[in-house]
């Protein structure tokens, strides 16, 4: 391992078994780390090695996870974390979080508060990882999962990669190019150490209860909303509906009400006909009579 040196870090952090060497490895663009599938931690000590892109030279990091399952390696590792803050605390973080069928690992999140409370992270220096998911995962699962995380690490997250399995070169390279985007995106911040890592193995079991208390009440409260939402929606529908019905009433009532002026007019042209029809037979009858009595006076003048 090289000394350290100006450039900044890129620690990424994380439990043992969340691909942390791999993502590791996929920034650097080589097999620089040992990663594989272990019961035990693969990494044990801090290492890290650099690479420069957008300007910028960087150290990565590969850093045993926290939580073990006895307190003397959980010790070893506070102490490989501290190394590593140590040797480049102007660093963005990436924090890799695993899943159990898409859902956060409890002692995932035991593991970044007690890492957090220790050395607080900026929202934006933070990278949050979650890997390994099935890509063919529900289309609402990267919006569902972001705001599980805000909420489980009180923290508003801008920085949140969504890693699917790889299974290609290509896909490794489009990943690369993700990773390195969203760093050069994040703000390096210098990480100053509040205290040491508070973690104890006999607090484990009570941590991650807790956590999956948390997590319970966020799907419950994620389901009372959706039924919420069901509940606006059917009566915007059904008031929607109603106004419909009280437009076609009255479109209706409007349609009879021009039907019936219609009617009414045309009735009124008719009998306006009909008067004038009359009139005029009226006039043509005085006309003929007054004709007659006229033809009559002429007959008796000429009599005489």
């Amino acid at each position: 391992m090289a000394a350290a040196s100006k450039s900044a870090g890129i620690i990424i952090l994380g439990n043992s078994g969340v691909g942390k060497s791999f993502i590791g490895n996929v920034i650097l663009g080589e097999e620089a780390f040992k990663h594989e599938f272990r019961v035990n931690a693969v990494t044990t000590k801090s290492e890290y090695q650099e690479c420069s892109f957008n300007g910028q030279t960087y150290a990565v990091y590969n850093i045993p996870g926290l939580i073990e399952a006895d307190q003397e390696r959980i010790d070893i590792n506070k102490r490989e974390i501290g190394i590593a803050f140590k040797q480049h605390p102007y660093a963005v973080i990436l924090y890799a979080f695993g899943h159990q069928n898409g859902r956060i690992r409890n002692e995932d999140v035991v593991a970044f508060n007690a890492i957090n409370d220790a050395y607080p992270f900026s929202q934006k220096s933070l990278v949050i990882i979650v890997n390994g998911l099935n890509s063919n995962r529900p289309h609402d699962y990267e919006a569902e999962t972001k705001e599980a995380l805000n909420r489980l690490l009180k923290m508003n997250l801008p920085h949140i990669c969504f890693v699917s399995h790889i299974d290609s070169p290509n896909e490794k390279l489009a990943l690369r190019r993700q990773l390195i985007q969203t760093v050069a995106t994040a703000m390096p911040k210098t990480h100053k150490k509040e205290h040491e890592i508070n973690l104890q193995a006999a607090d484990l079991a009570k941590l991650t209860k807790q956590i999956a208390e948390f997590q319970k009440q966020i799907q419950e409260d994620r389901e009372r909303h959706r039924l919420e939402m069901i509940e606006l929606e059917t009566e915007c529908e059904k008031r929607e509906r109603r106004q419909k019905a009280e437009y076609q009433k009255l479109l209706r009532k409007y349609e009879e009400h021009r039907r019936e002026a219609a009617i009414k007019e045309q009735q009124q042209k008719s009998e306006g006909k009909e008067r004038l029809r009359k009139d005029q037979q009226r006039t043509e009858a005085y006309l003929t009579t007054q004709q007659k009595l006229n033809q009559e006076l002429s007959k008796q003048r000429i009599a005489e």
